[in-house]
């Protein structure tokens, strides 16, 4: 029986992750010159560049106070510099996020009915905020510091936190149709991320070279990973051989690259691309929630569930502190059920 080949790559909307060049300003003499948020934003990320911080880092600093920016122009337009910001306006913005704020909104095909972004989400924001106003406050270009009596967010919730069940895992990988070329990607990228509990954005950067086919490893080298250790973590032999085969594929389709996850028009892959894509795929299944950092989650619950421990974790995921690694545990009453069974001291000695 001679195999079917797999069909051409669907054209996928192009996309670059890139951070535009931008109009640099000049430092202010004192801190009685009024500074525009724009401006300000200018002047902290051309420090960041300085000390080395990576174009990832400053898109998602542009993209954050760009959101700032939205709420302040439709809220309090006549506020134009960072020196009236003040705490009260900040937590407006809080409050904002957390009530009003709609997940998604201008997205097409994500938009959702709720109103009010995840804890996570605001946290996310708000350091960034931070970050940016103790800057500013440091180099004298604000006399106070409107962050530093500002708190984040406080949630019970682990939502964020949880893993996919085996039912959700089977249904998302049920909806692929692995004869084209982007779904069997698509394959490939969930099963090495349930594999390895790797960061998608350390994924989307893998080369071939980072294989080593014989010890079966991934090395994820410095200067991708996010912490910037360098780091070989085990691949299982099966999830070699689809790396492999999907190589070939690239080699048969696109111009050579070393890069190892492209796209339809053969250029590396990014982030987002996967992101949307995986929320079609939940959407078709029937996946409530379905995120690629849910994919490491599951990853580091159930290589305890299945005997591994937690200090080995901690080295694969890359967490400086294990208490990260910790929460990234979260295991319901059937896996804590599951687990005394089988591990009950007590169990020995009935009869």
């Amino acid at each position: 029986m001679t195999e079917t080949p797999r069909k051409s790559p669907i054209r996928e909307r192009k996309g670059k992750n890139r951070v535009s060049a931008r109009k640099t300003v000049s430092p202010a003499v004192n801190n009685s010159y009024e500074i525009t948020l724009e401006e300000a934003l200018e002047l902290f990320v051309n420090a960041k560049k300085a000390e080395g911080m990576r174009l990832r880092t400053i898109h998602d600093y542009y993209q954050h106070i760009e959101w700032f920016r939205r709420f302040l122009s439709e809220f309090y337009p006549d506020v134009n510099f960072i020196q009236q910001l003040t705490a009260d306006l900040i937590r407006n913005y809080i409050n904002y996020l957390k009530d009003e704020r709609n997940p998604f909104a201008g997205i097409d095909k994500r938009e959702r009915p709720r109103k009010g972004l995840a804890v996570s989400t605001i946290n996310i924001r708000l350091r960034t905020l931070c970050t940016m106003c103790r800057f500013w406050a440091e180099e004298g270009y604000l006399t106070t510091n409107p962050m530093e009596k500002v708190k984040l967010l406080k949630s019970d919730s682990v939502d964020d936190l949880t893993g996919f069940t085996e039912k959700e895992l089977k249904k998302l990988f049920g909806v692929l149709d692995t004869r084209q070329y982007s779904c069997f990607r698509d394959k490939v990228i969930m099963l090495l991320l349930l594999d390895t509990g790797i960061r998608i954005n350390e994924l989307v950067n893998i080369e071939i070279q980072h294989l080593d086919v014989k010890q079966l490893t991934l090395t994820i080298p410095a200067e991708i990973a996010k912490n910037r250790r360098s780091r070989t973590i085990p691949v299982s032999r099966k999830i070699m051989k689809l790396l492999l085969e999907l190589h070939k594929e690239n080699k048969s389709y696109f111009e050579p690259t070393d890069y190892l996850f492209l796209t339809a028009y053969g250029d590396q892959a990014i982030p987002d691309t996967f992101r949307r894509r995986l929320y079609v795929y939940a959407k078709e299944a029937k996946v409530k929630r379905a995120t690629p950092h849910m994919f490491r989650h599951t990853f580091a619950r159930d290589y305890l569930l299945n005997g591994g421990d937690i200090f080995t974790l901690q080295l694969i995921l890359d967490h400086a502190d294990i208490t990260t690694t910790r929460r990234y545990i979260q295991m319901n009453k059937d896996h804590v059920q599951a687990q005394h069974r089988q591990y009950s001291p007590a169990s020995k000695y009935l009869k």
